[in-house]
């Protein structure tokens, strides 16, 4: 009996989580306009692309406070930033989330266990 109880709990966990895995994110409304997120994803422009291979882009070790790294890491994505930084950094983030789960950059990413090279 302790087997099989084991084994329902065990089920309902799994099938909650997966439940919650697919249940779609809640909807956010920006108080300003914000870029659509398809539009952020698009391809840079070849100049940039070919100057991001010569330039390392900002880490978060610069000598500024965490304000103004955000402010510098969403103009660089064309996130644009308003008096609330909290609706740049959703769109930072969610942009960043769709990026990994991109099949296109999936592809891209270095095998599991080994790191990508620095720049």
């Amino acid at each position: 009996a302790v087997v099989s109880t084991q084994s329902t709990g065990d089920a309902w966990v799994k099938n909650i989580s997966e439940l919650h895995r697919q249940k779609p994110p809640p909807a956010v409304h920006y108080s300003k306009n914000m870029p659509d997120i398809d539009v952020l994803m698009q391809e840079w422009p070849a100049e940039l692309e070919e100057l991001l291979s010569r330039v390392k882009l900002p880490s978060a070790e610069m000598d500024c406070d965490l304000g103004e790294y955000v402010d510098i890491i969403c103009s660089i994505l064309d996130i644009p930033i308003y008096q609330n930084r909290i609706h740049s950094l959703h769109l930072l983030f969610t942009l960043f989330s769709e990026f990994k789960n991109s099949q296109h950059f999936q592809k891209m990413a270095p095998p599991a266990g080994e790191e990508e090279p620095e720049r």
